[in-house]
Formats: structure tokens, sequence, C-alpha cells
């Protein structure tokens, strides 16, 4: 017999966070909730956001063509995107996102007489629409800060980053082998999005 095995879902994350301060697991972390459960929601969902931020294979859209001005001329963006550039056919074109609409540094304008042909957008996503590799990491990396907040021992802190370590390779690994295959796939932008030096913060 198979042992079907599922996707860490956000009550799993959660329910690992818990553990690390010795709270029994529960049955639902939506509705009325108690303290602990609503900072460590409250924490995955931080840590989701920063390291999402950052921008890596699964949520970097390269050429994303779904623009179009407003009534003010305006280019509004999609509600997740955090990250905003010109596409590598216009990178002399130099954009951000402002207050959820396209913004135009060099001319230092969001108001656009076309809307780009297209972008490269940085989009989070939602928890359980996460690859795994991505689940684990910053189910791990939550759980460290969560346990460092609630009682500060440095013993259970540090075994917690040992598995944040092993799943923050597994991350790289993970995220590098499918950038990989959309290069050999796609186009000259889809290399340079992958290649861009960038900073990113772990």
């Amino acid at each position: 017999m198979t042992t079907q095995i599922t996707p860490t879902s956000e009550l799993q994350a959660v329910n690992i966070m818990l553990s690390t301060i010795g709270e029994a697991p529960v049955n639902s972390i939506t509705g009325t909730t108690t303290v602990d459960v609503s900072t460590a929601k409250n924490i995955l969902n931080e840590t989701s956001m920063s390291i999402q931020s950052q921008g890596w294979n699964f949520n970097t859209h390269t050429n994303y063509k779904s623009l179009s001005l407003d009534s003010d001329s305006k280019v509004p963006l999609p509600s997740n995107c955090v990250k905003a550039d010109a596409n590598s056919q216009f990178r002399h074109l130099n954009y951000t996102i402002r207050s959820g609409y396209l913004y135009d540094m060099e001319n230092h304008t969001d108001v656009f007489t076309t809307a780009p042909k297209s972008v490269d957008l940085v989009l989070v996503q939602q928890f359980n629409d996460l690859p795994e590799y991505a689940r684990q990491y910053i189910t791990l990396k939550a759980a460290r800060r969560f346990a460092a907040r609630f009682i500060g021992d440095k013993e259970i802190t540090q075994l917690i980053g040992q598995d944040e370590n092993e799943a923050l390779m597994a991350f790289h690994q993970a995220d590098s082998q499918e950038s990989d295959i959309n290069m050999l796939e796609g186009d000259s932008n889809t290399f340079s999005i992958i290649h861009r030096p960038t900073r990113r913060n772990y």
C-alpha cells in the first residue's frame, strides 16, 4: 500500500511552529484562535512575504503582458505585485512599483501615454500555492523566529536553525533547477532575469 504524501499546508506549517514551544497541534487557524496560533500565523505570513519579495523562479514573471492604462493614464499592477522592472528588451528603461502602479523612475511619473508592452514582475503567492521546497524553507525559518520570540532557548533555536539551513540548500537547488529548465525552454529574456544581479537576504 502506497502512502500518499501531500504538500505542507498552512495549517501544518503553523502546527510545526507550535511544536517548537511544546504546544499541541490545532485543527484550524481561522476564526477565533489563541494568541500563540495568531502569532504563529502572523510570523509565517511575514516570513513568506520577506522571502518571496526577493524574487525567485517560481514567482518571477518575465514578459508580463496584461498591462493597460486606467482612466488616469496610470498602469495598475496586480495586487500581489511587490517588484516591477523593465524586461531585457527595454533594459534602458527604469521601472518600479509605487502605490500599486507602475512608476517610471527615469521620468519621475506614474502617468504613461501608452502602457508598456511587457514588464518583469515579482508576484507574491499564497502559501498553499507555493512549491513544496519553498513551503518547507519558509516554515522552518518562521519556526525558528517563532521559537526565539516565545522561549528564547538558544539550543532549541540552533537545532531548528540546522533544519532551516538544510531546507535553504534544498530551496536553492530546486529553484536553480527550475531556472535552468525555463532557461533552456525560454528565450534571452528568461536568461537575463535569472542571471540578473540581485541582493537577497536569508
